[in-house]
């Protein structure tokens, strides 16, 4: 039984961790890009100062997300896996209750960024960031082993846990090639080697669109199965606010 109750206090601890971060409004904040002389940043990019002519300003980025612009909208039931899989958030035990269950993650706050050190490039880094919906009040979590793992328990057999990692933010490395005719692009990657997403795909398809672009739609794919379609806004600072906290 002290088994159990140390397992059962290490899922709240964890709980109150992932409450720890604050909240703040808006889709993207850190630091400004530096543009070159005689241009200025806006609306993502540096411009001509004479005659608002775009330059390369290298790395680039874009976001995407639930909360604020409202630019990712789920489909189907897939996102849940992916939250449960491929970030380790959620339904980590046998029970699963308040914040320690998928659905108060897939209620919650989630958003990704797209960064690329160029608008000319094989490779871009996606981060997945997410975060469960408050209560104004009271927030708890409970997660249980099975009713036989709690017998086991109370006659000192070991109770094994979930050894999968948790990742959040999840960040993926993912090829680019063209597609539709080189009028869009597929980002591909593969879930975290340390979870249950080891090696399972990921991939982002924009049929119509270019990193050179303001904005363009996309879908997002966990092994094989779209489970969001959303838009990508260009980012209006340098780390996209991966460096604030986000959500409601």
């Amino acid at each position: 039984m002290k088994k159990y109750t140390i397992i059962f206090s290490s899922f709240i601890v964890s709980a109150l961790l992932l409450l720890a971060c604050g909240s703040e409004k808006g889709g993207d904040g850190g630091t400004v890009i530096n543009c070159p002389a005689g241009t200025v940043f806006q609306n993502g990019y540096c411009v001509q100062q004479t005659n608002g002519a775009i330059v390369n300003t290298g790395s680039v980025g874009f976001y995407s997300e639930n909360w604020h612009d409202r630019t990712f909208t789920p489909v189907g039931s897939g996102l849940r896996e992916f939250l449960k899989n491929a970030m380790g958030v959620c339904d980590r035990a046998h029970i699963n209750g308040a914040l320690a269950d998928c659905s108060a993650w897939t209620a919650g706050a989630f958003d990704i960024v797209l960064q690329s050190p160029s608008t000319q490039t094989n490779t871009v880094q996606v981060t997945f960031r997410a975060k469960p919906a408050l209560n104004p009040h009271v927030n708890y979590a409970y997660a249980l082993p099975s009713p036989g793992q709690m017998v086991g328990a109370f006659f000192g057999f070991p109770v094994v846990g979930n050894p999968s990692a948790v990742r959040n933010p999840l960040q993926v490395n993912m090829t680019v090639s063209v597609i539709n005719n080189s009028q869009g692009f597929e980002a591909r990657g593969y879930g975290d080697f340390y979870t249950n997403a080891n090696r399972s795909p990921i991939q982002i398809r924009v049929a119509q669109g270019k990193l050179d672009d303001p904005a363009f739609d996309y879908y997002l794919s966990f092994r094989g199965q779209d489970i969001a379609t959303g838009r990508f806004l260009r980012c209006n600072n340098a780390d996209c606010g991966l460096s604030r906290p986000f959500g409601y």
